[in-house]
């Protein structure tokens, strides 16, 4: 059976946001991919998504944002 769980921990996510800074979008979704795959042994894949408002660049935009998803056996144990 398939089970979609429909938002990460929400205590994973503010430990990565709270936790040492991060210079990428990228790093905080894999951080969250990796904590969540770890602490979560029934998890066989997660998605990630992570968007950050008011970003300073040229052009109309809303946010801008990173998509991660892993598989646990992209994930080295």
């Amino acid at each position: 059976m398939n089970k979609v769980v429909s938002s990460a921990s929400p205590r994973i996510v503010k430990e990565v946001i709270q936790g040492p800074p991060h210079n990428l979008l990228e790093s905080v979704a894999q951080k969250i991919v990796s904590t969540t795959l770890t602490n979560h042994h029934q998890i066989s894949a997660v998605r990630v998504l992570v968007g950050k408002p008011h970003v300073a660049v040229i052009g109309p935009v809303d946010y801008l944002g990173v998509e991660v998803h892993r598989f646990r056996s992209d994930v080295a144990n």
